[in-house]
C-alpha cells in the first residue's frame, strides 16, 4: 500500500524529480541541500536510490538519517561505559539520553512519512538535528566528528524533504 502510495505522489510532481531519474536525480535534489556532496554520498550509498523518485530519496534520507542516529548513539554510549572523568562522562550522559529519545522520534517519523505526513516526518528529523546542536554545546572532542556527521545528514534530509511541500 505504501509503495503504490509513493507511486501516486510521484506523478502528482511537477517540480524536482519529475523527469530525472537515478544519478540525475540524486545529483539535482543533493544540489539544494546544504551538504550536497555528503548528500550525494549516503543516497548513493544506498542501491535503491538509483531507481527512486524524489519521495523515495526522500525517505531514504530519513532512513540514512536514523541508521546515522543509531550509529552515533552506540558510539556515544561507549566513551559513556569507558569515560573516568566525572564531568566529561556527565556530558556524555547528556549527549546519549538525547540520542536515545530521539530514536523512537525518528521512526514515528519514518512511519509518518509511509503515511504520507510528510510534516511530521520533517519534525522528527529536526530534532534529530536538535539533539545534535544541543549535545555538541557540550564540547565534546571525541565526538565533534560523528556529531557532526549526523549533523550535516540531517540537515540534508530536512532541506529534501522541503521539496515535498
Amino acid at each position: 500500500m505504501t509503495l503504490i502510495s509513493l507511486l501516486t505522489i510521484n506523478r502528482s510532481f511537477h517540480g524536482t524529480g519529475a523527469q530525472e531519474t537515478g544519478k540525475a536525480l540524486i545529483e539535482s535534489t543533493c544540489k539544494k541541500t546544504q551538504y550536497p556532496e555528503e548528500c550525494i554520498s549516503a543516497l548513493e550509498s544506498d542501491p535503491s536510490s538509483f531507481n527512486a523518485n524524489l519521495t523515495g530519496l526522500t525517505r531514504i534520507a530519513v532512513q540514512k538519517s536514523e541508521s546515522k542516529l543509531i550509529e552515533t548513539l552506540n558510539i556515544v554510549n561507549k566513551f559513556v561505559l569507558n569515560e573516568t572523568d566525572y564531568l566529561t562522562w556527565g556530558f556524555l550522559v547528556f549527549c546519549r539520553d538525547s540520542y536515545n529519545a530521539s530514536v523512537p522520534q525518528i521512526q514515528a517519523g519514518l512511519q509518518a512519512f509511509d503515511k504520507l505526513e510528510f510534516e511530521k516526518s520533517y519534525r522528527s528529523v529536526e530534532a534529530v538535528n536538535k539533539a545534535v546542536v544541543e549535545c555538541d554545546k557540550q564540547g565534546l572532542k571525541m565526538i565533534s566528528q560523528v556529531n557532526s556527521g549526523l549533523f550535516r545528514l540531517t540537515k540534508d534530509a530536512t532541506s529534501i524533504l522541503d521539496l515535498l511541500f
